[in-house]
């Protein structure tokens, strides 16, 4: 078998490359694991508005709940209500995967599930072809050009490519989230809740899927005992606040943080997604870096099979530097706040709140600017000042 590109995964990122690949002319096999895109569902499924419609056009059936309200709630009562109503969605992460990758069938790609890549194999200076596993156990061999990695954060063919990706504990957050139903929430508004007798290194969330449904889960990022934490605490706060809902869903993890340029490109493998560390590391966040990444990749891959690419290195100036000039420096800075925040005491929370309560009570939410709020935060909480050392 052989092919301009392969393209492991049906993830966004991989959907989203395939799709660039195909819609260019170009022959492109995209290879999962799973028996469908977009099952299991392991995501909180929420997405920034502004950035993701600069990427799609969202349809109605991919869209749960609009969210117009944020709520954060902090230690010791306090509590930020924020207005925004082009706040962000929260996605059926289900349907959204499945239409991507269909989007990448009907523009050519040959798509193959249940079907495992289990490693590349090298030619010379760059790799030729990778040995895939079908969904009766047996064994063929695809050739391509280029091939893109978008199997996840522990991914296997980054890994097979020589590229060190494993998850040490200490660089990642556990996560644990269930889904509930016969609940009620405001199917606009998405909560957060912080402080250490909550989220110790970590943070809470509730994204409504409906008035009757929801995402709630808990990251933390304690060295010690995660996964019971995880279940006491998230336990406990389901209890209080949303006793008699029933757990439909469990989803749990880790989450592993951005880790620079290196992790997105070796010879003619293009690493995509959460694969490449492509994500917000204090939220965890990743849809919108894998759509882009995925894209900007997708670009490559078909600029260096039409022949405007002349040699390897030069594909570097497609990917990844085209998708480091738009999200590297966001990505650098969520890194550095991530080590602020974790750093963060329940007085901390609380400063922080009061001090963002006084600020959107004299600024629209549309007009924020992250360095004035800063500043404005430690001129008013200069004890906050200690935290800066963090950022460096």
């Amino acid at each position: 078998m052989k092919y301009d590109v392969i393209v492991i995964g049906a993830g966004p990122a991989g959907s989203t490359a395939a799709y660039e690949i195909a819609g260019a002319g170009h022959s492109v096999l995209m290879v999962d694991r799973r028996e469908r895109p977009g099952t299991p569902v392991y995501c909180a499924e929420a997405v920034s508005r502004p950035p993701f419609e600069k990427l799609l056009q969202p349809k109605p059936e991919w869209i749960c709940a609009s969210i117009e309200k944020i709520r954060i709630v902090g230690p010791h009562g306090s509590e930020l209500n924020i207005h925004h109503k082009d706040a962000g969605y929260i996605l059926d992460r289900s349907r959204f995967d499945y239409d991507l990758a269909g989007q990448a069938v009907e523009a050519g790609c040959q798509l193959e599930c249940r079907t495992i890549a289990t490693r590349l194999f090298r030619k010379g200076d760059r790799f030729n072809s990778v040995e895939l596993t079908g969904p009766t156990g047996e064994r063929t061999r695809a050739e391509a050009s280029v091939f893109i990695a978008a199997d996840g954060a522990e991914s296997v063919i980054a890994r097979s490519a020589g590229m060190r990706n494993g998850l040490e504990l200490e660089e990642t957050e556990s996560l644990l989230q269930y889904r509930l139903e016969d609940i009620s929430v405001d199917p606009e508004c998405v909560e957060f809740h912080m402080g250490n007798s909550v989220a110790p290194e970590g943070y809470l969330w509730v994204f409504p899927k409906s008035a009757s449904s929801a995402n709630v889960g808990l990251g933390i990022s304690t060295p010690s005992k995660r996964s019971e934490k995880l279940e006491i605490l998230l336990r406990d706060f389901i209890e209080r606040g949303f006793g008699g809902g029933k757990v439909v869903g469990k989803t749990c993890g880790l989450v592993p943080k951005y880790q620079g340029k290196d992790r997105f490109r070796t010879a003619n493998l293009l690493v995509v997604g959460d694969a490449a560390r492509a994500l917000d590391s204090l939220t965890g966040a990743g849809i919108i870096s894998a759509l882009m990444s995925g894209r900007y990749a997708g670009q490559a891959a078909a600029a260096y099979i039409a022949g405007r690419v002349n040699d390897l290195d030069a594909i570097e100036h497609l990917y990844p530097k085209r998708f480091l000039d738009v999200k590297g420096e966001e990505l650098a800075i969520y890194l550095k706040l991530r080590n602020v925040y974790r750093n963060l005491n329940d007085g901390d929370f609380s400063d922080i709140i009061e001090a963002l309560n006084e600020h959107f009570s004299n600024n629209s939410v549309y007009g924020v600017n992250a360095g004035r709020l800063l500043i404005g935060l430690v001129r008013t909480r200069p004890r906050l000042l200690r935290l800066i050392r963090h950022l460096l």
